[in-house]
């Protein structure tokens, strides 16, 4: 009689749900999980467009602009200098019909053009600069109005100006949600660094990936720590200045989004450093981790460097992107082929992830 065979641990199971995951980049990321299973390796995830479809900074940005707590008007001085385009046109805040006009503008903002190796990161730290002035609370029920008109599986457009500009709302994609469960089953150290505003992320994962987790098992979330975006040194009305990170430490009311303790704080237009966009991501890493990630997850140019410093790499590719896909195929002729798993998806028309795309880069 052949000898029975031993029931497998729980460290050598691991199977994600197919749903839309290309099959050979779901095996990849369960082959990893196993071989990391209990070692409390590092992983590192983007946000915006990598574990939700949408961008949530972008869409606070266009509720506070629509609802009239930003504008020209109200912006810190001297933090929006006039530029001028492609087109040759001089464009200053005050030039389009709202502030996110000025945004789009910063995302290509220097003569440099192709030349210019982080255009995107300008904008994406302006976004949080003009904020300047008002508290987090306000920053908070902008990013709750964006995500209460989210549809999962729609797009559902934020209208800043009618038939003029719009953003998506956010939500997360299942898969994702899927995946950072049997991470952290598997004690992994889940982090995630953003070039959105960290208050919005934290937001959204506290009151929407975190209760998605548990449903599948997970009793404890991503912790507020565990999460990293801009931000700028904060105020209260006696002057003091304070940092994120050590308001996270010593303020378990700031951490847990209560509404009485950000009220109380606004934030300036100063920065806090380093600011996480493109390598600016890897000094966070290092500053929050202190090593280099088994796995690093993102969609954009932005998170291209972080991606190459990790030992492994998953690439959320956006179809509608092109561009985003040769930077990648520029990066991978660096590093090479080897560590790099990609995951097709479609962020308009029917959004979500691809599972019958081909899962590679030209």
């Amino acid at each position: 009689m052949p000898p029975r065979r031993l029931a497998r641990s729980r460290k050598d199971i691991v199977s994600l749900p197919p749903r839309g995951w290309n099959p050979a980049t779901r095996r990849a990321l369960e082959n990893l999980i196993r071989r990391g299973s209990g070692k409390n390796l590092p992983v590192v995830f983007d946000f915006d467009n990598t574990l939700v479809c949408g961008d949530v900074g972008e869409a606070t940005f266009a509720v506070l602009v629509r609802d009239g707590l930003l504008s020209p008007e109200k912006l810190a001085p001297n933090l929006s200098p006039p530029l001028r385009l492609r087109s040759g046109k001089r464009f200053t805040p005050a030039s389009g019909t709202n502030l996110t006009e000025y945004y789009e503008a910063l995302l290509d903002p220097t003569i440099h053009g192709d030349a210019d190796p982080t255009p995107l990161a300008t904008g994406y730290a302006w976004v949080v600069e003009a904020m300047a002035g008002l508290s987090i609370a306000e920053v908070v029920r902008a990013t709750r109005v964006a995500c209460e008109f989210a549809c999962p599986g729609e797009v559902r457009l934020i209208e800043v100006t009618p038939r003029k500009t719009a953003y998506a709302a956010p939500w997360f994609y299942p898969e994702m949600v899927d995946l950072i469960a049997a991470l952290i089953r598997h004690q992994f150290d889940v982090r995630i660094i953003s070039a959105s505003n960290a208050w919005s992320v934290r937001w959204m994962v506290q009151r929407r990936l975190n209760p998605m987790l548990r449903e599948r098992g997970v009793r404890e979330g991503i912790l507020p720590e565990q999460i990293t975006g801009i931000t700028t040194l904060l105020t209260d009305r006696a002057g003091n200045l304070y940092k994120d990170p050590l308001l996270l430490r010593d303020n378990a009311g700031y951490a847990a989004l209560d509404s009485k303790v950000l009220r109380a704080l606004k934030l300036t237009s100063r920065l806090h450093f380093p600011v996480p966009t493109y390598s600016g991501k890897i000094t966070c890493i290092h500053d929050t981790i202190g090593r280099r990630p088994v796995l690093c997850a993102g969609d954009s140019p932005g998170d291209l460097p972080m991606l190459a410093y990790s030992e492994n790499r998953l690439w959320i590719a956006r179809t509608e992107k092109q561009s985003s896909q040769r930077k990648l195929a520029e990066t991978m002729r660096v590093t090479g082929n080897r560590g790099w798993l990609v995951q097709p998806v479609q962020t308009k028309d029917n959004p979500g992830f691809l599972v019958n795309a081909p899962a590679r880069v030209r």
